[in-house]
């Protein structure tokens, strides 16, 4: 739908298929209210109304909405404005001379309380009137918008397809059909629905985006790069192909070029706070803490009750070394959005941060109460209970962090390692095994591989470990001990003092 009709005083650019300003709440040009008055353009304006042309899609006819500006009106002025309204309906009923106008539907839909106005019409002679086939093509074009906005998409589809039957070369109801079917699921079709509408409209840059939407399920990132470009090479300060276009080079991890996109974006509007969000993901990523803070507070500055923001900012907090802060975010994340688990497992890191590990638990509970899947919450719920000496409950809540994701290499190595300090090494063994297939280097793994074989009398497997260690780990005095402990054991003097000697060189380094 593009940009507020309120370009005065809001200006906001909206997503497509918005049928209301997520700013101040007016309708956007082209939605409909009650799924039949197509909104045109803004009239008028004054102390707390509006007035907007529209086209009556029952009738095919112009018609007059007057509304309240939702974002600046109470509950009791809007009871008055319908009573008000109800009124001038009743008298209306009574009026029919031609050229009259009369009060014709009154309600609310969505934010807005409206009353809808139009002109008893002249009788126009068949041949100025329109055809049956471009009225019903329009009729089903309404039908398929209002499904699509309540969420009715196999209806939609259906009204959209009619529509195409009496008009295959509407661009608009291929364009509907493509969203629609994107919602449903059917990609390759949605794409193929919105090459009918860019064959139809090849100037259209909105069309040229929502290709760009279908090819990033797709994961065919460079074609959807080739349409953010024809998006932008036809209008320029489009801020949704920047954003777009930000977006998916971050999932590419070509995060500088996303930063850039990002700016662009924000230069043209700087009240998307969903851009300001993405930017501090981007510079998060770049490890860029302070530069992802000050973006993330320009988002909830626009946003302010937005969960999913103060949650980022507790994160960053965090990574800042200040826990204490970050569980004062957090907490209000958690009121804002009390049924969301990351809230509450974020929060509970916080407190795992500060060592209140008896609350931290609490919070790691109840974040599972709500999504029992949440690996990551079993994973720190296990290392929780293991920095409380609690190792068979942690070791119990890391077997289920690995039933629900057993990819998740931190949860193998920590099991192995508490495994190898109860004692169980061959257990300890099968985790560390576990933890290398999913990464051949990693040193702390092979390390604490070694240290298992070590005490189970392996020295031979255990020197191999710790050479593996030292390989990939060479910066570390730890590894370098423990080769030189094997090595003693074995005999081998001489290179025993040698990476003694290496270790110690390296312990003094650190400090």
């Amino acid at each position: 739908m593009g940009m507020c009709l309120d370009n005065e005083d809001c200006a906001f650019q909206n997503l497509d298929k918005a049928r209301f300003c997520a700013k101040c709440g007016i309708p956007l040009q082209g939605s409909l209210l009650q799924g039949r008055y197509e909104i045109q353009g803004l009239t008028g304006k004054d102390r707390n109304t509006i007035t907007l042309s529209a086209i009556d899609r029952h009738e095919e006819l112009p018609v007059t909405v007057r509304a309240l500006q939702p974002n600046i009106t109470s509950a009791e002025e809007r009871d008055i404005f319908l009573q008000d309204a109800e009124l001038a309906f009743a008298l209306s009923g009574r009026i029919n001379e031609t050229g009259t106008i009369r009060v014709i539907e009154y309600g609310q839909d969505g934010p807005i309380t409206f009353l809808v106005k139009s002109e008893i019409p002249i009788y126009l002679p068949a041949t100025v009137a329109q055809s049956d086939e471009v009225k019903a093509e329009k009729n089903w074009l309404a039908e398929g918008d209002r499904a699509y906005q309540l969420n009715k998409y196999e209806d939609a589809l259906t009204a959209y397809e009619e529509a195409l039957i009496n008009n295959p070369v509407s661009a608009e109801a291929w364009s509907g059909k493509g969203a629609t079917l994107l919602h449903l699921g059917h990609i390759e079709e949605a794409l193929l629905a919105y090459d009918q509408a860019l064959s139809l409209h090849p100037n259209d840059p909105d069309l040229w985006n929502s290709r760009a939407h279908v090819l990033h399920e797709l994961r065919c990132y460079d074609e959807e790069m080739f349409c953010y470009d024809q998006a932008l090479a036809l209008d320029p300060n489009y801020v949704f192909a920047w954003s777009g276009r930000g977006i998916t080079l971050v999932e590419q991890n070509r995060l500088e070029e996303a930063l850039f996109a990002f700016d662009r974006a924000l230069v043209l509007d700087a009240t998307q706070g969903v851009i300001w969000q993405a930017m501090s993901d981007a510079l998060y990523s770049l490890r860029r803490y302070e530069d992802a803070l000050l973006a993330i507070n320009r988002a909830l500055d626009l946003e302010p009750n937005n969960a999913t923001m103060w949650d980022i900012k507790g994160n960053i907090l965090r990574r800042l070394q200040s826990p204490d802060q970050a569980l004062v975010v957090h907490e209000h994340a958690t009121m804002l959005s009390p049924d969301n688990p990351i809230v509450w497992f974020d929060k509970a890191n916080d407190l795992r941060d500060l060592k209140r590990y008896a609350e931290a638990l609490v919070d790691y509970d109840h974040a599972l109460a709500l999504d029992q899947a949440l690996a990551g919450a079993w994973y720190n719920r296990g290392n929780v209970l293991a920095a409380m000496h609690l190792y068979e409950d942690a070791l119990a809540s890391y077997d289920q962090a690995l039933q629900f994701d057993d990819g998740l290499i931190s949860a193998w190595f920590n099991k192995g390692s508490l495994l190898h300090k109860l004692g169980r090494d061959e257990e300890a063994l099968v985790a560390f095994d576990y933890a290398l297939a999913l990464d051949a280097q990693y040193s702390a793994a092979w390390n604490n591989k070694g240290l298992s074989l070590f005490t189970l009398g392996h020295l031979d497997e255990a020197l191999a470990a710790f050479d593996q260690a030292t390989t990939f780990g060479p910066d570390d005095p730890d590894v370098w001990f423990n080769k030189a402990i094997v090595l003693e054991r074995l005999a081998r003097k001489e290179e025993a003092l040698s990476c003694q000697a290496r270790a110690t060189r390296l312990e003094h380094q650190t400090f």
